[in-house]
């Protein structure tokens, strides 16, 4: 097993792990817009906010570091001059830096106000609009559309 077989096939998991993060994230958050029970839509966005920080995030920073290796290491493949890497690197620029936060900051919003709402045992009406804000949703469908393109320009590499 060559070195090169070893960085793809870590690539390869952390990029499981990714799609796992988002898909679990982007489950959790569907459901807690489809019930109407405070409660319930309180324990689906806890298991938003730990999809996000034990699979999204390990996941797409371990994609990024591993696949820049694995590009850099390929002789063959200039990571600049080469379009379909260069888009590759782009998309996966704006999934971490703009898609990424803007989940976090919608999940985490309602997670603090949930926290404020437990201890005071009463709903304000800031955490009724934040648990009827679909921003999040919104990112976590735009990563959902992004990383098969990711995944399909690595593997086609056209």
């Amino acid at each position: 097993m060559s070195e090169d077989d070893i960085f793809h096939f870590l690539t390869t998991i952390s990029t499981l792990v990714y799609a796992g993060g988002v898909a679990a994230l982007t489950l959790a958050l569907t459901r807690a817009w489809q019930t109407d029970d405070a409660t319930e839509r309180d324990v689906l966005f806890r298991s938003a906010d730990h999809a996000h920080t034990r699979m999204l995030l390990p996941g797409i920073i371990a994609t990024g570091v591993l696949g820049a290796i694995w590009g850099i290491r390929a002789e063959s493949v200039d990571p600049i001059e080469t379009g379909w890497l260069l888009a590759v690197e782009i998309l996966y620029l704006v999934s971490l830096f703009v898609l990424v936060p803007g989940m976090f900051a919608g999940i985490r919003r309602v997670r603090l106000l949930s926290l404020q709402a437990r201890k005071t045992g009463q709903i304000s009406d800031e955490l009724t609009d934040a648990l009827n804000d679909r921003g999040p949703l919104v990112f976590a469908v735009l990563m959902l559309i992004l990383l098969p393109i990711q995944v399909a320009l690595v593997t086609l590499q056209p």
